[in-house]
Formats: C-alpha cells, sequence, structure tokens
C-alpha cells in the first residue's frame, strides 16, 4: 500500500491539473483576503481580526470548486485510461490499490489546503502590515482547532467524490455530478430548513455545509457532534466505495 501511495503521489505530483486547481484556488484564496481587508478598511476599523478571516476563508466554494475539478478527474482516470487490470496483473491486490489511491488523494488535499491558507494568511498579514494604522489580532489555539477540523472536512468530502467515483465511474458524468450535488444540496436542503420552520439548517449536515457552518467561538461546546459528523463521512463512504470496488470487472469499465 505504502508503495501505491507513493506512485499515486508522483503521479499527482507529475499532474498539471493538480497545479492549475492549485494556482486557481490560490487566486481565489487572495481575492477573498483582499475583499476582506478592503472591507475592514472601508468600515474604518482599528484592527484585522484573523480569527473572522478565518471563517471568511470558507464562508463560499473557493477552495472547494478547484478541488473538486481535480478530485473527480483524478479518482476516473483509472477507468479511463484502462490501467487498473495493468496494475493488478503485476501484483498489487485491490485493497492496497484502493487505500493506497485514497490516501495519496488525502495527502494532496491536505498539501493543497496548507499552501492556500499559507497563501491566504500571507497576503493578509502584509496588507495588514502595509498600513501602519491597522493591527493585528489572531488566537492561535482556536484558528489551529478550526483549521485542523475544516481540513477533516475537506478529507471527507475527498471520501464522498471517491464514492461517486466508483458509483458512476464515467468521468464527464462523475465531474457534472459532483458541480451540481454542491448547488441543489444547498438549495433543497436550506429551503426544506426554511420551510419546516427549523432552528437550524438541515445543510449543516452535508459535510459541505458543515465546514461553511463552523464557527471558532462555538467549537469547543459543539466538538463531539462536529466530530461524530466528520467519522461518518470519513468512514462509510471509504467502506462503500471499497466494496464497490472489491466486486467490479475492471477490464468491462476500461476506457469508459
Amino acid at each position: 500500500m505504502i508503495q501505491t501511495m507513493q506512485s499515486e503521489l508522483f503521479r499527482i505530483r507529475k499532474s498539471r491539473l493538480f497545479w492549475v486547481c492549485l494556482v486557481l484556488a490560490a487566486f481565489f484564496v487572495f481575492a477573498l483576503a483582499l475583499t476582506f481587508y478592503h472591507n475592514t478598511a472601508n468600515r474604518s476599523l482599528p484592527t484585522i481580526s484573523l480569527v473572522p478571516f478565518t471563517e471568511f476563508l470558507f464562508s463560499d466554494y473557493s477552495l472547494i470548486f478547484p478541488l473538486t475539478l481535480f478530485l473527480c478527474l483524478y479518482f476516473t482516470e483509472d477507468f479511463h485510461t484502462g490501467s487498473y487490470s495493468m496494475v493488478l496483473s503485476k501484483g498489487t491486490n485491490r485493497a492496497q490499490l484502493f487505500f493506497g489511491k485514497l490516501l495519496a488523494a488525502w495527502i494532496s488535499v491536505f498539501f493543497f489546503l496548507l499552501v492556500c491558507f499559507g497563501i491566504a494568511y500571507l497576503s493578509i498579514l502584509m496588507m495588514g502590515t502595509a498600513r501602519h494604522d491597522i493591527e493585528i489580532e489572531y488566537s492561535l489555539p482556536a484558528m489551529g482547532t478550526f483549521l485542523l477540523i475544516q481540513c477533516l472536512c475537506f478529507l471527507g468530502y475527498t471520501a464522498v467524490l471517491n464514492l461517486i467515483c466508483y458509483l458512476l465511474r464515467h468521468r464527464i458524468i462523475v465531474t457534472i455530478v459532483a458541480f451540481f450535488l454542491l448547488g441543489v444540496l444547498y438549495l433543497y436542503l436550506t429551503k426544506i430548513s426554511a420551510a419546516l420552520d427549523m432552528d437550524y439548517s438541515l445543510y449543516k449536515y452535508w459535510i459541505v455545509g458543515l465546514s461553511h457552518s463552523l464557527r471558532i467561538n462555538t467549537i469547543a461546546e459543539d466538538l463531539m457532534p462536529i466530530l461524530i459528523t466528520l467519522a461518518l463521512y470519513l468512514l462509510l463512504p471509504t467502506v462503500i466505495s471499497f466494496s464497490l470496488f472489491q466486486k467490479l470487472d475492471l477490464r468491462s469499465l476500461e476506457r469508459r
């Protein structure tokens, strides 16, 4: 499994698509930093607080969209090229192949997020320090916990996309369905919650909605349900995906 993971990481590192998506996400988070800075400056606030800025980074789909595109094409690539049968014929078993590929995807997503976080904070700090009348406020423990949970949300989302890929297998269909779900689940879950006059939105039980709804000052009191939700999103799609992969007739699915 380790050898498969290393091989997949090498393939991702050589992938132009990965770097294009990373550059696109980096541009988006820079735009978010610029927007946040100008909102602060326009309101003549004396400080830039990194706590609301950290939450602001996850207020839209700036990170989700580029990552979704990469993951959909990455997870379906072996179906498209027909390389599954070739790899398995060399002695790698299905468990090693499945988990090696998934772990490589998780590591790549984590690296993707770290780069975007670094660009976001570097941008806002440089903008803030350029104006001597603005001070920087921050809370490292709270922000660190928040960012760690956000990373777990993205890993859970990766597991969901992996499941969709094993269910549908066709790269174009998988990509369309993944982006379609991002819009439809937000629209209908929020509408259902409003129609039922609920005190909370059902959208937060969708892993992307959970990421959007997290707040730094309430994480401690909501930590247990958040961790349970994350565990379900990490484990259930992975177990189902692996079960599907074990039963697939890979030869009949090549070059779809």
